[in-house]
C-alpha cells in the first residue's frame, strides 16, 4: 500500500499520459449508473480567503493550493491537515475556478473572461489562452435546480464578490429585459458566456471541465488543440481529481450534488457517488489518500470517504 507521503508527491507530478479518448455515446443513459451514497461528510476549517473555488496538490507532500474566487484573486499554499497558510500571491484572473501546478508553473482557469493563464508561481503571468467550449451555460428543461450552500459564510464581515465580469452569462436571461434567451434587434454578437472549471494535468496534455459544453475536454498545451471530449450529465462540472491509479478520473457536478468516476481512457462514468441534500456545495475536489477534499464557496474546507 502507498504511504501518504508517497501518495502526495506522486499525485503532485505529471502522471503517465493516459490520453483520454471519446469512446461513448454522445448521449449515454445516465440513468443506468450505478449509484451508491456518500460516507459522512465532515466541515474541517475556514480557508484563508472566503470563497474558495479550486484546488490543486503541490509539490510538496502535505500541502495543496487553495484558489479564491473572490476580487482578489489569491492563490494559498496550504498546510491540507489544518489549513494553515505556507505562502500565497494574486494572479492575473478573473472568477477563477480551477488551477493545476506543473513543474516550475502552473495552469489557471479564469472563469468569468473565459481564458486560461499560466503562470509561475509566484503569479507572473506566462501567457493567455482561449478556452475551447466556452460561452453561455444553456438551460435544458430536465436541469436541476442550482444547489445554494447550507453553511453561513466562514468569514461573515469580509466582502464577496469576483470583481470584474461579464453580466448575464449564465441561463436564458440575457440582463436586456426581453424575453428568455432574447437579445435587442441592434445586436450583432452574443451575450456574456463563461469559460472553464477544474483543470488537471496529463503530461502534455490539460483536461478540464467545459459547463458551457456540458463537456470535459483534454487539450495538447503545445498545440492547443482539443484531442477528446466527455458527455457529462450536469450543467455545473465543478471539481476534478486523478483516482488513487492514473486510470481513473473522478469528476463532480455541484448541482447534481455528486461525484463520478470515469474511465480515464474512455471518459465512460462506472460509478456515481451522491451526496446528501444537506451536504456542502461542491466548488473543487481533490483526492487524498482515501479523502476527498472540497471546498464550499462560502470559505469552508471539507472532506468525505470516497
Amino acid at each position: 500500500m502507498m504511504k501518504r507521503r508517497n501518495f502526495l508527491a506522486a499525485a503532485a507530478v505529471s502522471p503517465a499520459a493516459t490520453l483520454p479518448a471519446l469512446a461513448q455515446p454522445a448521449h449515454p443513459d445516465w440513468s443506468k449508473i450505478p449509484t451508491r451514497a456518500a460516507s459522512k461528510i465532515e466541515v474541517l476549517y475556514k480557508t484563508k480567503h472566503g470563497q474558495p473555488n479550486g484546488l490543486a496538490i503541490a509539490s510538496t507532500p502535505g500541502q495543496m493550493w487553495v484558489l479564491d474566487q473572490g476580487a482578489g484573486h489569491w492563490i494559498t499554499l496550504t498546510n491540507i491537515k489544518d489549513g494553515t497558510t505556507v505562502r500565497e500571491f494574486q494572479a492575473d484572473v478573473v472568477g477563477p475556478s480551477g488551477l493545476v501546478q506543473d513543474g516550475e508553473t502552473m495552469w489557471i482557469t479564469s472563469t468569468h473572461n473565459s481564458l486560461i493563464v499560466h503562470c509561475d508561481l509566484h503569479g507572473k503571468t506566462i501567457a493567455k489562452y482561449v478556452t475551447p467550449g466556452a460561452g453561455r451555460i444553456y438551460e435544458r428543461e430536465d436541469d436541476p435546480k442550482p444547489r445554494s450552500s447550507p453553511l453561513k459564510p466562514a468569514w461573515p464581515d469580509m466582502p464577496r464578490g469576483i470583481g470584474p465580469a461579464q453580466s448575464g452569462n449564465v441561463g436564458n436571461n440575457t440582463g436586456k429585459g426581453l424575453p428568455p434567451g432574447q437579445l435587442p434587434l441592434d445586436a450583432e454578437e452574443g451575450s456574456g458566456g463563461t469559460g472553464a472549471h477544474a483543470i488537471m494535468l496529463d503530461g502534455d496534455y490539460l483536461i478540464y471541465a467545459g459547463p458551457p459544453a456540458r463537456q470535459i475536454f483534454t487539450i495538447n498545451k503545445k498545440s492547443w488543440k482539443v484531442k477528446a471530449t466527455w458527455p457529462v450529465p450536469g450543467n455545473r462540472t465543478h471539481g476534478m481529481s486523478w483516482g488513487k491509479t492514473h486510470d481513473t478520473i473522478w469528476s463532480s457536478d455541484s448541482n447534481l450534488n455528486a461525484f463520478f468516476r470515469h474511465d480515464a481512457r474512455t471518459g465512460v462514468i462506472h460509478e456515481r457517488v451522491q451526496l446528501p441534500d444537506t451536504s456542502p456545495v461542491i466548488h473543487c475536489a481533490k483526492l487524498v489518500g482515501d479523502d476527498m477534499y472540497a471546498c464550499d464557496d462560502m470559505g469552508w474546507m471539507w472532506r468525505f470517504k470516497i
